[in-house]
């Protein structure tokens, strides 16, 4: 029962996973995750993408989970800037992570996106 329910899982999570998120001209920034289920140890990508704007100061990406815990902050010049920021978070271990994005403005204001991503320990479901 408990493998017929991590593959339920499993399965809607990849089919979520499957969703793109566009960037929209209104939209400051977009975070995209790959892949958003994957066996333990994982290798996931994270790309912040960020519009071009002369008040952009600052752009943090955190990996969180309950046994893991990566930071990156990033100075921003402005519209001299790259667009792509990407990290790369390898050999990570099994549990669900929230992928968070924040850009901050010159003015003090800041833009949030989220994405959660589950990394499944390869024993899971067997039995003997």
């Amino acid at each position: 029962m408990r493998f017929v329910s991590a593959a339920f899982a499993a399965t809607v999570l990849l089919t979520a996973g499957q969703t793109r998120y566009p960037v929209h001209a209104a939209e400051k920034l977009d975070l995209r995750v790959s892949p958003t289920v994957s066996m333990a140890p994982a290798s996931v990508i994270v790309r912040a993408i960020v519009e071009h704007d002369a008040n952009n100061r600052e752009l943090e990406i955190v990996a969180d989970s309950s046994d893991f815990y990566r930071r990156s902050v990033v100075d921003l010049d402005g519209e001299q800037a790259p667009k792509l920021t990407e990290l790369k978070l390898i050999d990570i271990p099994s549990g669900e992570y929230e992928i968070t994005a924040t850009l901050y403005l010159a003015d003090g204001t800041k833009t949030r996106a989220r994405r959660s991503v589950m990394v499944v320990s390869q024993n899971i479901g067997i039995s003997r």
